[in-house]
């Protein structure tokens, strides 16, 4: 594991009119690490999330991915996006397409790889989720656990440099929540730099490096995962972990 920091984030704000969601946050994210972001709802993580992308413009403030400052108006944001995957709460599958052409027409379309090599990578993927039997399938014929993996998958087709994971599992029956979070189990295990908003306390114990409560706008505690659930400081992480645990 590197000490080396992949994003910087430096006094960011976002103000929606007269709603101020993110208050002066300034953090890093690590390579190779796994971070998850918890706190009550209305908190700020989505939002926060989205900032990491410019998929909300912050109100102020510097995001650094790789030391260049993506806020800036001379950065071409599509190009930092290709090396940062984004999954939703909602899959955001192309519904007329199957799953292979789902998978492979970002690679293809944005990264020029041939057509049989975007196949057989994605084949690879599939036959690794167990889901090879379902290439041809269209995203109304999957399940909400099957789409969601299908969705991560997309992500990982483009070879992101860090990956950003919006409440993957809110959306979901309770029976397949498991199976989404063996993925993202996995790509963890092989060191990739995630960034997971989360519901799932005992998964974010488990996956994490370091976990991040956000509560009104403002990093309320910032610690180890162990330290962070068997010894929390702040008195509202302390009656946040009481309601939910």
């Amino acid at each position: 594991m590197t000490d080396e920091n992949i994003i910087k984030v430096r006094n960011l704000s976002k103000s929606f009119g007269d709603l101020q969601v993110l208050n002066d946050i300034s953090t890093d994210f690590k390579k190779n690490q796994v971070v998850s972001i918890i706190g009550p709802s209305g908190g700020g993580k989505s939002t926060f999330l989205r900032c990491l992308n410019l998929l909300e413009t912050p109100t102020t403030g510097h995001i650094f991915f790789n030391d260049v400052d993506i806020c800036s108006q001379k950065v071409d944001i599509n190009v930092q996006r290709q090396k940062i995957g984004m999954v939703f709460q909602h899959f955001n599958l192309f519904n007329n397409m199957n799953v292979m052409k789902n998978l492979t027409i970002a690679p293809m379309k944005i990264k020029k790889i041939e057509k049989e090599e975007a196949e057989a990578k994605a084949l690879d993927l599939l036959k690794r989720l167990g889901l090879a039997d379902k290439v041809d399938a269209y995203p109304s014929q999957l399940s909400g656990g099957q789409k969601q993996r299908i969705a991560i998958m997309r992500s990982v087709m483009m070879d992101p440099e860090v990956m950003l994971f919006d409440e993957p599992t809110s959306a979901l029956d309770p029976e397949m929540i498991g199976e989404v979070l063996d993925v993202i189990k996995d790509l963890a295990k092989s060191g990739m730099t995630m960034i997971i908003v989360t519901h799932e306390m005992r998964f974010a114990r488990e996956v994490s490096n370091r976990v991040l409560f956000l509560d009104g706008g403002n990093i309320d505690e910032d610690r180890p995962a162990a330290e962070f659930f068997d010894d929390p400081h702040s008195p509202r992480l302390i009656n946040f972990l009481n309601k939910v645990l």
